[in-house]
């Protein structure tokens, strides 16, 4: 019997809609450290982090706890299309930072700055 049946669903569902753990953990609020812990079965889950993960998903919670989940289950949300530093994924990336809460998004702003600053001296 498979104990970590939950991760292992959340990791199929997630690579079957091409999505990172990090783009996961972007819409749903959430931290990429905790779906990584997640779907390695090293943390537990609580029921407002499932209902967060489901919605963004765009599945009912029950399919991650499903036995029969497939490698492209149905009732799935669109696929995300992938970041690659091209104009057109500039509003997803717009859309998918304007559903985050204000604290999460001061800290990508401060993470960004120190990147700046870092880069900026080595040169």
């Amino acid at each position: 019997m498979n104990k970590n049946i939950v991760g292992d669903n959340l990791r199929k569902i997630r690579e079957s809609m091409n999505l990172t753990q990090e783009e996961l953990a972007l819409r749903a609020g959430l931290t990429q450290g905790y779906i990584n812990f997640l779907e390695s079965g090293k943390r537990g889950y609580t029921k407002k982090s499932l209902e967060k993960i489901s919605k963004s998903l765009g599945v009912p919670i029950y399919k991650l706890f499903d036995e029969e989940v497939k490698k492209t289950p149905t009732g799935v949300a669109e696929p995300s299309k992938k970041y690659r530093r091209h104009k057109p994924y500039y509003d997803e990336i717009i859309g998918l930072l304007d559903k985050l809460p204000d604290s999460v998004i001061d800290h990508y702003r401060l993470l960004l700055k120190t990147e700046i600053e870092i880069r900026s001296r080595g040169q």
